[in-house]
């Protein structure tokens, strides 16, 4: 497949899921993230006193697979952008802890997550520090230097040119600014053969996995440095099994059992911070 077919995939995928109202499960717990649920496992993070900040428009539509508000260390006044900030529950935590003299920017491709977003914005009361951007994560309409921290939710890792990305975040940040961002990596390697089959249907959050030192390779080919890796999570089966055909089995054809059986430990979710140097 084409970068262009890829990204119409991933959107179709997503859109739909908003449209049936969130898919039978989160791709990273056993149900569906509601506030009656705590989510005290590693690879999430976000504690009860998060969730009771966050309406039911984006608990309901969580698919990430991590918390990068809670370890990205915002400050009040700080200005930042979420690649990808699907149904806004990130942008909602980021909000608070930037206060009322922050900026926090969402950015997601499809039309259904941004309006969900909207819906939480409203919801919460926040609409004068968030705005929500329907664009591409590789080509942002921000100027150079805007913001603070750029952030991210396991999104990356559905997109198909990372570079493109990076490349991107590494612009928009201030010198001396900084990604605080959750994603999917492959750490160790895996079949070649394997690797094709996700690629071809582009499967889950897998289809655009890669290892973790080209993965960290991109990230320092952008300019970023100081890499520093805050949590690291392999996935059990049962969440490896969500991962693959995430946002849920209903969009996303699910691969053959062999094939996921043969990724089993081999498959994390990654938490970390990268700097833009301050000088260039």
């Amino acid at each position: 497949m084409t970068e262009e077919e890829i990204k119409q995939i991933v959107k179709k995928r997503y859109g739909q899921c908003v449209e049936a109202g969130g898919g039978k499960e989160s791709c990273c717990s056993s149900g569906k993230a509601t506030k009656n649920i705590s989510f005290a496992a590693e690879h999430t993070l976000y504690s009860k006193e998060e969730l009771s900040l966050v309406p039911e428009a984006s608990l309901s539509f969580s698919k990430g697979c991590g918390n990068p508000t809670g370890f990205a260390n915002l400050k009040s006044g700080e200005v930042v952008v979420d690649f990808g900030c699907g149904a806004g529950i990130d942008v909602i935590l980021a909000a608070h802890k930037v206060g009322t003299k922050g900026q926090v920017i969402g950015v997601d491709f499809t039309d259904q997550m941004i309006e969900k977003a909207g819906q939480a914005v409203a919801d919460s009361g926040l609409t004068a520090s968030i705005e929500l951007i329907v664009g591409d994560m590789e080509e942002v309409n921000l100027r150079d230097g805007f913001a603070d921290v750029v952030m991210s939710n396991c999104v990356i890792n559905l997109c198909a040119d990372k570079d493109a990305v990076y490349s991107e975040a590494f612009r928009i940040l201030k010198p001396g600014g900084r990604l605080a961002i959750s994603d999917i990596i492959y750490i160790e390697s895996i079949d070649s053969r394997v690797e094709e089959q996700f690629k071809s249907t582009w499967a889950g959050c897998v289809g655009g996995t890669i290892d973790k030192e080209k993965y960290f390779g991109i990230i320092r080919n952008a300019g970023f440095s100081e890499i520093s890796i805050v949590a690291t999570h392999t996935l059990p089966s049962t969440e490896l099994e969500s991962m693959v055909c995430c946002p849920g089995p209903e969009f996303t054809p699910t691969p053959a059992k062999e094939d996921i059986d043969s990724v089993l430990g081999k498959v994390a979710s990654i938490k970390f911070i990268a700097i833009k140097p301050a000088r260039i």
